[in-house]
C-alpha cells in the first residue's frame, strides 16, 4: 500500500558555504533563518525552508541540490513499500526529531519521507 503523505514538511537546499548562503537568504531576501553551521531554517507559511551544509561525508548531496521532505503517517511502512516497489531506500534514520529515509525520484532528485515524533 502506498504511504499516506500528510503534507510537505520542508524544502532544503545543499549549500557549499553556510555563512555566505545564510547571509544571502537572511540579509538579502529577509528570511528569518535560525540554526547552526550545518543547518539553518525558517518556517514560511507552514513549510520549513532550510539550508543544509553540503559535506564530504555525503558527496551525493553536492551543493546546488534540492531535497523535498514529505510528512508520512508511518515511515517504516513507507520504507517497506518503497523497497517492495523496487526503490533503493537510503539513509534511514531514527532521531529525536523523528524517523526519516531518503529515496531518489526517477530524475535523481532526493525525496525524504519523514514521520515526526508522536
Amino acid at each position: 500500500m502506498a504511504p499516506v503523505v500528510t503534507g510537505l514538511d520542508n524544502v532544503h537546499i545543499y549549500v557549499s558555504d553556510m555563512a555566505r548562503s545564510a547571509a544571502f537568504y537572511r540579509d538579502v531576501l529577509g528570511i528569518p533563518l535560525e540554526g547552526d553551521e550545518h543547518w539553518q531554517e525558517a518556517a514560511l507559511n507552514g513549510v520549513r525552508f532550510a539550508l543544509h551544509e553540503a559535506s564530504a561525508s555525503h558527496p551525493e548531496h553536492g551543493s546546488g541540490g534540492v531535497a523535498l521532505n514529505f510528512r508520512v503517517e508511518d515511515a517504516d511502512a513507507a520504507a517497506d513499500h518503497m523497497r517492495s516497489s523496487g526503490h533503493d531506500v537510503r539513509e534511514q534514520m531514527r532521531e529525536e526529531y523523528g524517523i526519516s529515509f531518503e529515496v531518489a525520484d526517477p530524475d535523481g532528485y532526493l525525496i525524504y519521507l519523514f514521520q515526526p515524533p508522536s
